[in-house]
């Protein structure tokens, strides 16, 4: 289970590997596994929507194609070898110095949409699967902000949800460790659709906080996002509304839609630019 890691400033929210894009952009699809979507090109996708600004440094490619255009215009990438592209929104940076393209977020499946059709968000739905089976869930915002259709509803194991028993969202919470070796550290979430229940999520499973990344550090300076299964270098941006600092990888360090126009001349990159350690 993944949660929604709470912060101030900027914060890069926590989503579950099946929530990932999957190859959903016509850049990823038919590339190298090394290409694939990652949890974290998903969760800065997610907040990019949300939020308007765009939460990597973008390519060249990414500049030049919202060249004349304004923030929330339509854009086009072309994937690295010049194939199909995939279609997108221009977004203002975090520094407000530019306007780039980010790839949009695949739609939900259209079956999900038609369950929540007349309804509103927290309604119970169910959506027919292609085998068959029918699948009862909740109807809830998509990840491309607007789209109402049907998320299942997350069934973490009853000690986490017992753990949250007295408390809200974003409060810290303890687990059992494995063989009696003590507790594991955790936050108390909704999941990633904010549908529940209250259950807690060990602390190693959530995405960096953008902001604490750069916590104690000047614009400029090198930092890290860095989760279990993957490790990004970037530089620490200062937003253009004010506030603390906070860490931007490149998007060409990302994985799945991001790496639509290849790799380019990165935003803020320091010597070697920002990159990508580890991970799958």
């Amino acid at each position: 289970m993944r949660t929604i890691q709470k912060g101030r400033g900027l914060t890069l929210a926590a989503i579950g590997a099946a929530m990932a894009w999957a190859g959903a952009s016509a850049c990823s699809a038919g590339a190298d596994s090394s290409l694939s979507t990652s949890a974290l090109s998903s969760a800065i996708g997610t907040v990019t929507t949300s939020s308007g600004t765009l939460l990597c440094a973008p390519t060249q490619a990414q500049i030049d194609a919202c060249s004349g255009k304004a923030a929330s215009d339509s854009c086009s990438l072309s994937s690295a070898d010049g194939g199909t592209g995939v279609a997108g929104t221009c977004r203002t940076t975090v520094d407000g110095a530019s306007i780039a393209c980010a790839p949009d977020l695949p739609a939900p499946p259209q079956a999900s949409i038609d369950a929540c059709s007349g309804h509103a968000a927290g309604d119970s739905c169910q959506v027919t699967e292609p085998d068959g089976d029918v699948r009862s869930g909740v109807c809830a915002t998509a990840r491309d902000g607007t789209t109402l259709a049907c998320s299942r509803v997350p069934t973490p194991p009853q000690a986490a949800i017992d753990a949250c028993a007295s408390l809200a969202a974003g409060d810290a919470c303890s687990l059992p460790g494995r063989a009696d070796a003590g507790t594991v550290a955790g936050v108390c979430s909704l999941g990633p659709a904010g549908i529940g229940p209250l259950a807690c999520a060990p602390a190693q499973d959530l995405l960096p906080d953008a902001t604490a990344a750069c916590s104690g550090l000047a614009a400029g300076a090198s930092c890290t996002l860095a989760s279990r299964r993957e490790s990004v270098s970037g530089s620490c941006v200062t937003p253009a509304a004010g506030g603390a600092a906070v860490c931007i990888v490149s998007c060409a360090s990302l994985r799945g839609p991001f790496g639509c126009g290849g790799p380019g001349p990165g935003w803020h990159d320091g010597p070697g630019g920002p990159g990508r350690h580890g991970g799958h």
